[in-house]
């Protein structure tokens, strides 16, 4: 009997076709938040590139936010500025994406994507909006140096994040933790700066960041979707608890009778066979199978990298 007749010689074994591979797979990312990050690196990439046709900072006092380039009728800024990222510090950019990434994916299932990219917008119109009230407030030296980076947006996600998802898991630096702990520990930091003389070397970011931040807490309240705090047995707050009623609550009410309605239809095709059904019932189990494959494909499917 040859090598090759041996159980161990098999390919899937051996140095076959069919041989382990060494891979790294990435969750796949939902629409919106795909479409965000592409934009950021391919603004960052003509950043890059305007370096060598463009007098130094022309890019980021064009698309920057400030209240000089307002004042010059600059008006697209409070926008471009959240695609924007300093041409020195690619750090910025990668931080802000992989916070989009992993954050925003989950946001955007739990929202829908009109009302994610609402979110997003505004709590990055806001976080400038902070600054520029900063840039009112000292104009030396921020009434001139213009606002570049999606951190205002993203830190309204990140508050979005610990409040639905506290067991959402963030590797910080080589250590993963719930994403809750990651916000206290990034707030914590900010904090000691600002207590520190003269640590705060980012005045500017740090005040869009709560702008933002803030920003997301508010437009939760708006909806109707922020969940109270009260205190338990325990004596904890429970952030987690019952939403209060708006339309989340009404959304998933929805759900929960269109899920019923799909239960009914399934019990009579057990019962009575597929041909008992009404072109009505026929249509709801199409729209909801499409439905779960779509949930399915978004929650558990991944490209490989």
């Amino acid at each position: 009997m040859s090598w090759r007749d041996r159980p161990y010689s098999d390919d899937d074994f051996g140095y076959g076709s069919g041989r382990p591979e060494l891979r790294f797979r990435l969750p796949r990312p939902t629409t919106l938040v795909a479409w965000l990050v592409i934009i950021n690196v391919a603004v960052h990439i003509v950043h890059l590139i305007s370096l060598n046709l463009l007098p130094p900072g022309t890019f980021s006092r064009t698309f920057g936010l400030s209240l000089r380039g307002l004042a010059t009728l600059k008006i697209w800024q409070p926008v471009t500025y959240m695609f924007v990222h300093a041409a020195d510090e690619l750090f910025h950019l990668i931080f802000n994406m992989l916070l989009l990434y992993f954050v925003g994916r989950e946001i955007e299932r739990g929202f829908g994507r009109q009302r994610f990219i609402r979110f997003y917008a505004v709590c990055g119109i806001v976080g400038g909006l902070a600054y520029l009230i900063l840039g009112a407030i000292s104009p030396d030296p921020y009434y001139y140096v213009p606002l570049v980076g999606a951190s205002g947006a993203v830190w309204g996600l990140l508050i979005a994040a610990m409040i639905f998802y506290p067991h959402m898991q963030i590797i910080f630096i080589i250590f993963p933790m719930p994403i809750r702990v990651f916000g206290a520990i990034i707030l914590a930091l900010v904090l000691l700066q600002a207590i520190t003389p003269g640590g705060v070397a980012n005045l500017g970011g740090e005040v869009c960041h709560f702008g933002g931040a803030l920003a997301g807490v508010g437009i939760l309240y708006y909806w109707g979707m922020m969940p109270a705090i009260r205190f338990g047995s325990g004596g904890g707050p429970n952030f987690m608890g019952r939403l209060r009623k708006g339309a989340w609550e009404r959304k998933q009410r929805k759900l929960a009778e269109e899920q019923a309605e799909v239960d009914r239809i399934l019990e009579k095709v057990h019962a009575q066979g597929i041909n008992s059904l009404s072109r009505r019932e026929r249509k709801k189990l199409a729209v909801a199978t499409q439905r779960q494959r779509e949930r399915d494909r978004q929650a558990g499917r991944v490209d490989r990298v």
